[in-house]
């Protein structure tokens, strides 16, 4: 593995002011838990994973209690996409989002969990495999016709469990920024990279995300 910087922007003149971007190359498979470990995340880009560093956030499930849920089950082929489909598209009315990727688009590594009421599928959740310690929780939709099941909330903890239960260690849960992340650190065993450690600190994780959602500007970027 190696680091590629992209060297985007820069101010030097009135203040220096440098933006740039850092992707880690040359991953393989057998590479994809060190990587994580040192603060990457992955995302796909025309069906490759790219890899790029962030204030991941992930879940310790030795140190969590949850319990699994009786209405979700890990999919199996073939996928019902038209039903999936139509769920993600609720979900993105109801969140006034647009919908950008399609529905059967996913990697052999990804897991479908299913989430039913009444026997009917409601909500569904993309889950990605890396190792046999970690995997990530990429997505979750559903269709809010009953808000007051609160599935976010217990589908997340229903995931957890699993992953415990199958012997997974860590639960990622994506980049942890701006006031919308800090519900992750009211999740039992929370960490999140620091950018030289993974820390434990959910006071000072609260106190960035808050801070980064009051930074508009460059301005407000040198102030911090």
């Amino acid at each position: 593995m190696y680091i590629k910087f992209d060297h985007k922007f820069g101010h030097q003149e009135r203040g220096e002011c440098f933006h740039y971007t850092c992707e880690l190359m040359g991953v393989t498979e057998s590479d994809h838990e060190a990587a994580l470990k040192q603060g990457f995340l992955c995302t796909v880009d025309h069906g490759l994973l790219r890899w790029f560093q962030c204030r991941s956030t992930r879940l310790n499930v030795s140190n969590t209690k949850y319990t699994t849920m009786s209405d979700a089950k890990v999919l199996s082929p073939p996928f019902p996409f038209v039903e999936m489909d139509h769920i993600y598209t609720a979900y993105c009315y109801y969140k006034k989002f647009k919908k950008y990727f399609e529905v059967n688009e996913y990697l052999p590594r990804d897991r479908f969990m299913a989430y039913y009421d009444d026997g009917n599928l409601i909500a569904w959740s993309k889950l990605r495999h890396y190792s046999n310690e970690s995997l990530e929780t990429c997505l979750f939709v559903w269709d809010y016709a009953k808000p007051e099941l609160k599935l976010g909330y217990s589908s997340l903890r229903h995931e957890i469990a699993w992953a415990k239960m199958m012997g997974y260690k860590y639960v990622y849960l994506g980049p942890g920024y701006e006031r919308s992340s800090t519900y992750k650190s009211e999740i039992e065993g929370f960490e999140w990279w620091t950018g030289s450690e993974w820390s434990t600190d959910v006071e000072e994780y609260r106190r960035l995300c808050n801070r980064d959602s009051k930074i508009k500007t460059v301005s407000d970027l040198y102030d911090v």
